[in-house]
């Protein structure tokens, strides 16, 4: 893996190690650890995909396919990420909207969970209020025949 990731700091930086850990908030000194040991935790893995979705994690990881995700692969996976967190919009708050609509779809697991619990209570209040009007509606019914 170490010289996969060399070659993806050659393709980023024309090889400049610095100027890579500058571009992942490394210093050079855990950059060139990360080389130098052989072992690369998941840590700076989900570091660098996370910084570089154009990275495929295949090839970084097990070395099969390319090393870049075709445009369309990542376009396709980024309009899932927006496709899955659609249904959550109701419930955000404004400032999340604002993130949404800037780029970010990684949120954390409690803000999911959160949003969970609000649509749930939503979907609840919207339901009861369904039953309260066809009640409402079978009693005027009701109404209506015994008069006539």
């Amino acid at each position: 893996m170490n010289e996969r990731l060399l070659q993806f700091i050659q393709y980023k930086t024309g090889g400049k190690q610095a100027e890579f850990a500058e571009l992942m908030g490394w210093s050079p000194q855990y950059l060139h650890k990360l080389l130098k040991e052989g072992g690369i935790g998941i840590r700076p893995i989900v570091a660098l995909l996370e910084k570089f979705p154009e990275l495929n994690a295949r090839w970084l990881l097990l070395g099969e396919g390319a090393m870049l995700n075709t445009g369309a692969d990542a376009v396709k996976s980024h309009l899932l990420k927006l496709l899955e967190l659609e249904k959550y919009m109701p419930v955000m708050t404004p400032d999340e909207l604002r993130l949404l609509e800037d780029g970010q779809t990684d949120f954390d697991a409690e803000t999911v969970i959160r949003w969970e619990e609000l649509l749930a209570d939503r979907s609840k209040k919207i339901n009861d209020r369904f039953n309260a009007a066809y009640k409402k509606q079978e009693e005027l019914c009701k109404q209506d025949k015994a008069k006539k």
